[in-house]
């Protein structure tokens, strides 16, 4: 890992080249911004946007991943999200040219992270073997889009859950058993339907996915919402803890706590909730 934590609850998507949009990103309360070089960008507008610092990159089979990351990669960008990632040598070439760039920048080796899109049948099936093929990779998105697309569904707004579910499982475990945090949940492409969002989203949550991807302003407070701790989860987290600590101190590694069975997996899960919730907290106020 680069060594940088990253809490990701959100992560808005805006074009890099489209001055506006990306002067309001900050307002909106997410907990990352992605200026996007790849599908936000148009074709002919790909290489100008390169003047603006961004996040998601085009893919390798473009030919412009090199040119993206000599004009993107600096001491103010965290991480790169990388597109149609599909096999662990993606990874590793994408690895070498982020360090080249971290040369001829004078940044130090491994500073700038990456996210990789898993978005292709291909990818779904490799994503064991992507998750352990670089230091840098901080976890994956799930790239439902592209990965309806390359399933060849009939339907361009239909429900296509069921034919994604696989997938969307999959990656979990795989980022799971690679160490990595639990990976973000593709967009929810109806952008005016709330209530939707907030049902895909809790979906996602159910899965294990740890965040989404927000294709509009208006995603980012549901979305924050969802996958950030039940403020009931952070009270009962904060009990459990309490509770062990106490039992712990007399001999006692088991106890029931409101009805529910606690011993160290369980307290271990309650410090995480505590934590995210905590450090969470310390974002919000230094706003």
């Amino acid at each position: 890992m680069t060594g940088v934590a990253y809490c990701i609850r959100s992560l808005l998507f805006a074009p890099g080249n489209e001055s506006r949009k990306v002067e309001k990103l900050a307002r909106f309360g997410a907990d990352a911004i992605v200026l996007d070089l790849e599908d936000a960008v148009a074709a002919d507008q790909k290489i100008a946007a390169r003047s603006i610092r961004c996040v998601r990159v085009n893919a390798l089979s473009t030919g412009l991943t090199l040119g993206d990351l000599e004009g993107v990669v600096s001491a103010d960008l965290d991480l790169i999200v990388m597109p149609k990632v599909e096999s662990p040598g993606d990874l590793r070439t994408l690895d070498a040219l982020i360090a080249a760039a971290e040369v001829s920048t004078g940044l130090a080796r491994g500073r700038i992270g990456v996210i990789a899109l898993i978005e292709t049948c291909a990818g779904v099936l490799a994503a064991a073997e992507i998750a352990r093929a670089s230091p840098r990779l901080v976890t994956f998105v799930f790239g439902s889009g592209d990965l309806g697309r390359d399933l060849a569904l009939p339907t361009m707004r239909g429900d296509i859950s069921a034919a994604l579910a696989y997938g969307r499982a999959k990656v979990v475990y795989d980022a799971r058993a690679a160490g990595l945090p639990g990976p973000l949940d593709g967009p929810y492409l109806e952008v005016g339907d709330l209530d939707g969002l907030e049902q895909d989203c809790r979906a996602a949550v159910a899965l294990g996915h740890r965040g989404k991807v927000c294709i509009h302003p208006d995603q980012v407070a549901v979305v924050n919402r969802v996958f950030g701790p039940d403020p009931e989860e952070i009270v009962f987290a904060r009990k459990v803890i309490e509770a062990f600590a106490a039992a712990e101190s007399r001999g006692s590694a088991s106890i029931i706590v409101n009805g529910t069975f606690v011993d160290y997996p369980i307290v271990q899960k309650a410090g995480s909730i505590v934590r995210l919730a905590d450090e969470l907290a310390a974002r919000k106020a230094s706003r």
